[in-house]
């Protein structure tokens, strides 16, 4: 997992980790965490996934409570089906795949 140039703590690095453990899909993280001038913010990933949306996003937000309380935000969307509207939103991220 790639998380040099993220800004995260140790706890947050440590439960991130903890979290993706057993996710072989495409994990990108975006938002403020890849500003290191930044200060704050939550963690906000974004994953493209055949798995139920909302049991994967659950799994992973849980597991990361769990070990650091801090705001994540999980997106997960089937990356081969995506809608023009998700196509057009993700174009405007700036995203560091992690995993």
């Amino acid at each position: 997992m790639i998380l040099e140039n993220v800004r995260l703590d140790n706890c947050e690095r440590r439960a991130l980790i903890r979290a993706l453990k057993d996710i072989d899909d495409e994990v990108y993280i975006l938002g403020s965490r890849l500003k290191l001038s930044k200060k704050g913010g939550d963690i906000d990933l974004l994953i493209f996934s055949k798995r139920k949306k909302l049991d994967l996003s659950r799994k992973i937000s849980r597991r990361f409570f769990m070990e650091c309380e801090e705001k994540i935000d999980v997106l997960v969307l089937d990356k081969e089906n995506l809608t023009e509207e998700q196509k057009a939103f993700i174009s405007t991220l700036n995203l560091l795949r992690i995993k």
